[in-house]
């Protein structure tokens, strides 16, 4: 299984290693090479933060970007952001064309395991 995920934590990043321990894992923290990243590559499951660090790089600008080109149409996303007013945004611009979004926070998602995802 391929996962992307967009985060700009050590420790969150810690987690998706260890319960991805046997997938590919792609990861960054940086918006513009997430959107490269998405528009060329094929992800079974897209994890994506809206926060971070940087006021002016933000998840739901890739998540505006992933509406305006309809990408990852094939993949599961879910947003993990702690921003709920943000994290209901980016849900609603994926939603327009996107069949398979989950909102899950960082803080539910730690307690979550593999199998709690349905990919295979």
């Amino acid at each position: 299984m391929k996962i992307y995920v967009l985060e700009d934590m050590s420790i969150r990043m810690e987690w998706f290693r260890k319960t991805f321990h046997d997938c590919e894992i792609y990861h960054t923290d940086k918006v513009k090479k997430a959107c490269e990243d998405i528009e060329n590559g094929k992800y079974d499951l897209i994890f994506l933060d809206r926060d971070l660090g940087d006021c002016k790089s933000t998840g739901e600008f890739v998540t505006n970007y992933m509406k305006d080109k309809q990408l990852a149409q094939n993949s599961v996303i879910v947003i993990h952001s702690s921003n709920e007013p943000a994290r209901k945004r980016m849900k609603e611009n994926l939603n327009s064309y996107h069949k398979e979004v989950h909102i899950i926070p960082f803080t539910e998602l730690y307690n979550m395991k593999r199998e709690d995802f349905k990919i295979s």
